[in-house]
C-alpha cells in the first residue's frame, strides 16, 4: 500500500497460488486467458485449454464448468472487472495536499494495474475487432477510469490553487495515454524493449506533468 495524504492505493501484486492448488474452474479461467492472449480466441481450442489447465484434452472437462469458450471469456472478464471496479472503495480523494506525490502515486498505480491486466489488454489488441463488447468493457473499466482519475486530480488542484488550465480534459488524456502507450510497448516487445524501469518512467512522467502545471500557473498569474 502506498499512501500520500488521503490517497491510498495497493501497488503490491497479489500473491498467486500455485496453479495446481487452484480449483479446477480457476485453473481453466487462468489457462484460457493466457492462451487467448498468446494466440488469439479463435486459434485456441478447448482441448488446448484443458491441457494447459491440467485436465485431459478432449475429455469434456471444460464443459463441466462452462458452456463454451465465449462464456468462459465472459466470466473471466466479469471477474477481473469486478476487482478493478472496486478501486473507488480503495480511494479517498480528499483535499489535495501534494500534487507531485499524488501524480506519482497515480502513475505507479496505473502502470501496475496495466501490467496486472496484461492478458486482457492483449486479448483486446488481438480480438477487439471481433469482440466489441469485450473491447468496450475493457475501455470502460480500465482506460476511462484512469483518464478520469488524472483529470480529477488536476481539477482539484485547479480549484484549490486558483489555476486555470487551457484544456484540462486533453491534459488528463495526455497523462493517461502516455502510461498506456508505455505499457502496451512492453506487452508487444517485452519488458526489456527499452532500458527504463516503470519507476523511472513514472518519475519522468510526473516531471513532464508538473512542468505543464507550472506553465499554466505562470499563464494564470500573468493574466
Amino acid at each position: 500500500m502506498l499512501t500520500f495524504g488521503k490517497l491510498a492505493l495497493a501497488l503490491t501484486p497479489e500473491t498467486q497460488a500455485a496453479p495446481s492448488a487452484l480449483p479446477t474452474r480457476e485453473r481453466i479461467l487462468s489457462a484460457a486467458l493466457e492462451l487467448f492472449a498468446a494466440q488469439g480466441f479463435d486459434a485456441t481450442s478447448t482441448a488446448q485449454i484443458e491441457k494447459a489447465a491440467g485436465l485431459s484434452p478432449r475429455s469434456g472437462g471444460l464443459y463441466k464448468h462452462f458452456r463454451s469458450k465465449e462464456q468462459l471469456l465472459e466470466v473471466a472478464l466479469a471477474q477481473r472487472l469486478q476487482e478493478i471496479t472496486a478501486l473507488p472503495e480503495r480511494l479517498d480523494l480528499g483535499p489535495l495536499s501534494d500534487l507531485h506525490s499524488e501524480l506519482t502515486l497515480i502513475a505507479r498505480w496505473g502502470l501496475a494495474e496495466l501490467a496486472r491486466e496484461r492478458e486482457l489488454a492483449l486479448i483486446v489488441m488481438k480480438e477487439g475487432h471481433r469482440l466489441p463488447g469485450f473491447r468496450e468493457a475493457f475501455l470502460g473499466a480500465i482506460v476511462r477510469p484512469g483518464h478520469a482519475l488524472a483529470t480529477e486530480v488536476l481539477r482539484r488542484y485547479s480549484a484549490s490553487h486558483d489555476v486555470e488550465f487551457d484544456d484540462i480534459e486533453a491534459l488528463g488524456e495526455v497523462l493517461c495515454s502516455a502510461l498506456v502507450g508505455f505499457a502496451l510497448q512492453g506487452f508487444m516487445f517485452g519488458k526489456g524493449f527499452i532500458d527504463i524501469s516503470d519507476e523511472r518512467f513514472a518519475a519522468a512522467h510526473v516531471e513532464v506533468a508538473m512542468g505543464l502545471v507550472q506553465q499554466n500557473e505562470r499563464k494564470t498569474n500573468a493574466r
